[in-house]
């Protein structure tokens, strides 16, 4: 196999990953799903399927229950923000982590 091919492969089928996702679920649409009739359950799986996260404050919060955004859909994008937290600190954590040597174990560089 050519190198040409080996190097191209993984980065079509990276593109072609994208380009499946669905576009992400704004505040703006969950709410228009939410006064058109659908179900919390469906509106989150829209959000699930688009990978969607959501960086809410207390206020937007309170803003979209008066607005009439159900209570799972809130939960579920508070919930977002917090993976998103973890995520990035398990990240963090990650890279900062110190060497393992299979003969000499953890030590400094």
């Amino acid at each position: 196999m050519s190198s040409r091919f080996l190097i191209s492969l993984p980065a079509a089928l990276l593109l072609a990953a994208c380009a499946t996702l669905p576009p992400q679920v704004s505040v703006d649409e969950a709410l228009k799903l939410s006064r058109e009739g659908n179900s919390p359950d469906a509106i989150i799986a829209m959000m699930r399927e688009s990978r969607s996260t959501y960086a809410l404050s207390a206020s937007d919060i309170v803003r979209l229950s008066k607005e009439g955004l159900p209570e799972p859909v809130l939960n579920y994008m508070q919930q977002t923000q917090l993976d998103d937290v973890r995520q990035e600190e398990r990240l963090r954590q990650w890279s900062e982590r110190r060497p393992f040597h299979p003969y000499w174990g953890w030590y400094r560089w």
